[in-house]
């Protein structure tokens, strides 16, 4: 009996060892559990109709499908017309015309790397927002929101806007930093922007012999007034041609790639978040890879380049999703996939207007949605989107309703219990009560869509009701393109304002519940959308009541302008030419291999 109590007792004292080795972490009173990891895949001008989860059969995305079946997929997504307010929005979880990101009169993205037009120090960003958590922080790929500092302690670049670690491409994936042309020429050659300038020219001479002929001007006034207009279409020129000097590669404040090469380029990315996570898997972080593809100039690596029915614009995409396969991949070896917040999304529609001179597409596209990227037709600010949450999110969730970019902070707040700034006011809201439950708190009955500062159009959304209507001020004017695609094809990037759009007085009125592609107005004298256009413009004029005072359309514009002397620079005089050390690894790998 002695033995049997005896081997009782040793029985019982291993199950509590064998309980209390299992039991959850939780349950001890001095360790807490470890917040969830948030990794943010920002993909470039990629459009509604590029992603196979989002109706696409001919290029093949697997790993981004795969997140949609695991987690959620936002099928009425909402970005700005362009990537730096995008970026922005996404970052703060407030629309950028609050803090003079987008404002009348600036240009709509940044062009230059000296720009001083970046995101205001004064925003607190998610970076900074997790950090203060115990968060480790990388931005890994595309920025565009700015890298000068207005004074000190007051900088638009990542590490001074809460991130611990960066590497990319400070600006954007302009065609001034590949082979082919720039920027500036497609726009001018759209516009006849050239022939424009030597007329102005021929002009100028004319008038200024006119005017010696009159006796009003001397030989010495005709000499200075043709060299003044040479001068300053030549000054134009040299702006234009200056957005080459952005094409570089930074890590964290430091430029270690003049010219930037597309040489491995897609490896050297995602290789060094997969680093990045690898040194930190003991500690929650944050991860953003912001993707440099498929703005153009497109670029591939040998093994995906025919690779896809699409051209070499589809080879971008499908290397894409194969970079964001080696990262998930990674995180799973890791043993983080369970703890991990994964969001996916675009920074704009696709741009449809962009071919090459052979006739070859190069920009995205936007299935049934209409517009184009710059415009806020459909086309250009609705934007694939999938969340995944494991344990959280219910895998093969679709989301119908409105949501839009400035909604991710509030919902990674959540999710990492967080707390947000009390001392201002967001635009975005915590989308985990819609994700589980489709819950009626997250609808919102106004979304207001800006483009260049202007509200061009508004979402509608009545209580009660599943209709969601959307009211067009202005619109960006559409005509035919190659292959019978609509787009801004007079202008080649669809405009705000200006001779390229039209006004609409009273406005366009599109039920997008039954009519997503915007193809059927409804009657503007039916007593029901006079009521919808009424609450609408009272929504908007208080909207506009709460927003900060409007910067001078001269600063604004000004600030985006180059400045020379604040350029970083690599290398030593005359050259300033580094190649990245990273780089010199991947060759080497190749070369053994």
């Amino acid at each position: 009996m002695a033995l049997g109590c005896a081997m009782r007792f040793v029985t019982g004292v291993l199950v509590l060892i064998l309980v209390g080795a299992f039991a959850p972490a939780a349950e001890c009173g001095d360790v807490k559990p470890r917040p969830p990891n948030v990794i943010i895949f920002i993909m470039d001008d990629v459009g509604m109709g590029d992603i196979g989860c989002f109706g696409n059969d001919t290029i093949k995305t697997p790993n981004i499908d795969r997140l949609a079946k695991e987690g959620a997929k936002l099928t009425q997504n909402m970005a700005m017309p362009m990537c730096t307010p995008s970026r922005a929005a996404l970052m703060t979880g407030r629309l950028p015309v609050r803090y003079g990101v987008e404002t009348p009169g600036r240009t709509r993205v940044l062009f230059f790397l000296t720009a001083h037009g970046g995101l205001p120090s004064s925003e607190t960003t998610m970076a900074e927002m997790l950090k203060e958590k115990g968060y480790a922080t990388a931005l890994i790929g595309k920025w565009h929101l700015g890298i000068t500092c207005e004074e000190e302690n007051s900088c638009s670049d990542p590490n001074s806007q809460g991130f611990d670690y960066f590497y990319g491409h400070p600006l954007t994936n302009l065609l001034d930093c590949g082979n082919v042309s720039t920027i500036f020429d497609a726009w001018a050659k759209a516009r006849g922007f050239y022939t424009k300038m030597k007329s102005s020219v021929v002009a100028a001479v004319a008038a200024a012999f006119l005017l010696k002929g009159m006796g009003v001007m001397s030989w010495k006034g005709v000499s200075s007034f043709i060299l003044i207009a040479l001068a300053a279409n030549g000054l134009i020129l040299l702006s234009a041609k200056a957005t080459s000097l952005g094409c570089v590669m930074m890590e964290n404040r430091k430029i270690v790639e003049q010219p930037l090469t597309y040489d491995h380029l897609t490896e050297r990315l995602h290789s060094r978040a997969i680093h990045f996570m690898e040194n930190h898997q003991h500690q929650p972080f944050l991860l953003v890879m912001s993707f440099i593809q498929a703005h153009t100039e497109l670029f591939n690596m040998d093994r995906f380049r025919h690779h896809s029915v699409h051209g070499r614009y589809g080879d971008n995409l499908e290397e894409m999703d194969w970079s964001a396969g080696e990262i998930l991949s990674s995180l799973k070896k890791l043993g983080l996939e369970r703890n991990t917040l994964v969001y996916v999304t675009s920074d704009n529609g696709g741009h449809v207007e962009e071919f090459t001179d052979e006739g070859e597409r190069h920009g995205g596209w936007n299935g049934i949605y209409k517009g184009s990227k710059g415009s806020t037709w459909e086309g250009g600010i609705r934007v694939p989107a999938i969340i995944k949450l494991p344990g959280v999110i219910p895998p093969g969730t679709v989301v119908s309703q409105p949501t839009h970019l400035p909604d991710v902070l509030p919902t990674v707040a959540r999710v990492t219990g967080v707390k947000l700034p009390t001392d201002r006011l967001y635009d975005g809201r915590d989308l985990i009560p819609l994700l589980t439950n489709g819950s009626s708190e997250m609808t919102r009955e106004f979304m207001f869509h800006y483009c260049a500062g202007f509200i061009n159009a508004v979402r509608y959304m009545p209580k009660g009701s599943d209709t969601t209507y959307k009211l067009h001020y202005r619109t960006s004017r559409l005509v035919p393109g190659p292959h019978g695609i609509e787009g801004c094809f007079d202008s080649f990037l669809c405009q705000c304002v200006g001779p390229d759009t039209d006004q609409h007085d009273p406005p366009l009125v599109y039920d997008l519940t039954r009519d997503p592609s915007e193809t059927k107005p409804l009657d503007s004298k039916d007593p029901r959308v006079i009521d919808v256009i009424s609450k609408v413009a009272k929504a908007v004029s208080g909207h506009q009541g709460e927003l900060p005072k409007p910067r001078d359309p001269w600063s604004a514009w000004f600030n985006n302008l180059p400045r020379p002397w604040g350029r970083p620079w690599c290398g030593n005089f005359p050259f300033y030419t580094c190649t990245d050390p990273y780089l010199e690894k991947f060759k080497s790998m190749k070369t053994k291999n």
